[in-house]
């Protein structure tokens, strides 16, 4: 749920900074040349894509509803969540990330 309160925050920055965000690509499109300007257009479109894919992808990361594997063998912990999980894994239940 923090996830979706953080997206909403830098929406919320992203709509405020509009106009000002205008007047900055219109000076790039004066001093630059459109090219420029679209190769500016498209990194800020990725950045904003990636930061969305990102939250999202972490969103769906934990389930909540899903039970843990049963406590038995050598267990290890995640590098990257530390959750303890079998050491057979090849991925974490948790987080999904890779253990090795």
């Amino acid at each position: 749920m923090i996830q979706v309160a953080i997206l909403a925050v830098l929406l919320l920055i992203a709509i405020i900074l509009a106009p000002w965000l205008l007047g900055v690509l219109a000076m790039a499109v004066a001093a630059y040349g459109v090219w420029v300007a679209g190769i500016g257009i498209a990194v800020a479109i990725g950045a904003v894509v990636g930061i969305v894919w990102g939250v999202v992808s972490a969103m769906g990361r934990q389930d909540p509803g899903k039970e843990a594997s049963p406590i038995t063998g050598e267990r290890v912990a995640c590098r990257h969540c530390q959750a303890e999980v079998p050491a057979h894994l090849m991925r974490c239940d948790n987080c999904h990330q890779p253990l090795r």
